[in-house]
């Protein structure tokens, strides 16, 4: 059986795309894998510390009245946020982003005016 150069080249490159594509399918992302190493785990650690402070402030929210109140539940909502997401890392489905679970900077903003707000 002859095969001729250009069909021979066509077949090899056929092939190494081939290989390619099976082993970046196997690959893990970078986040994957920093999610399950020793730092990916002391993140999520840190990411439950977080969520704990969010408790706090959610709890002297309770203690307070009016404005201050709803601007210390604001804050306590948007760092539960960031704590989940970083807690939260090493249970993500295919498809889901750790950036989707963060707050919006649309909540920082209303948080930041709230507190000009108690400042004037």
């Amino acid at each position: 059986m002859k095969i001729s150069k250009t069909k021979l080249r066509r077949i090899i490159n056929e092939e190494s795309l081939r290989v390619l594509s099976e082993s970046e399918s196997k690959r893990k992302s970078e986040m994957k894998q920093f999610v399950e190493s020793r730092g990916g785990r002391k993140m999520e650690g840190a990411g439950r510390k977080i969520s704990s402070a969010a408790s706090v402030i959610s709890e002297l929210a309770g203690e307070q009245t009016g404005t201050m109140r709803d601007t210390l539940y604001g804050i306590s909502e948007f760092v539960e946020k960031v704590g989940a997401s970083l807690s939260g890392m090493n249970m993500l489905q295919e498809g889901e982003s750790a950036a989707d679970q963060l707050p919006s900077v649309k909540e920082l903003k209303q948080i930041e005016r709230a507190i000009r707000k108690l400042e004037q």
